[in-house]
């Protein structure tokens, strides 16, 4: 975050103060941006940052909230699943061939790779989750 800032500023200031902007700042910055992005995603899955809502929870009884947990998990890690296979496909088209950026000619294919690693990861996150609960509960629905 703080290179994407530094690297706006100054592409900033050479575009205004000396006419003479960063060649290729835009694409870098897009680059890290999704970079950022998606290095967040298994941390934020990790600490369960993601949405959820709950308005009815508390009016249902343990056994609908145990299906519910199961029922819900399930979807999330088919969802994280079919996303990185997706993104694992991609990534193997970006490399091969060898799309790369307009101005700097930078390779996509690492982002590409990085994108489908770290949503692999999410998705084994969100598996491990759903078997072992985060308060140290077993699968067995909940308490």
């Amino acid at each position: 975050m703080f290179l994407m800032m530094a690297l706006t500023l100054v592409d900033v200031m050479g575009r205004y103060l000396f006419s003479m902007p960063v060649t290729g700042a835009f694409e870098v910055t897009e680059l890290m941006l999704a970079a950022v992005i998606f290095l967040g995603l298994p941390l934020v899955t990790a600490e369960g940052g993601h949405i959820a809502v709950d308005i009815l929870d508390s009016a249902l009884s343990d056994w609908v909230q145990a299906v519910q947990y199961w029922v819900i998990g399930v979807v999330n890690v088919l969802a994280f699943g079919i996303f990185s296979w997706m993104l694992w496909e991609h990534a193997f088209k970006v490399l091969r061939y060898e799309d790369s950026t307009a101005v700097l000619e930078i390779s996509y294919a690492w982002l590409a790779f990085l994108m489908a690693i770290t949503a692999s990861v999410s998705a084994f996150i969100l598996l491990i989750q759903m078997l072992f609960d985060r308060n140290g509960k077993t699968s067995k629905g909940v308490q």
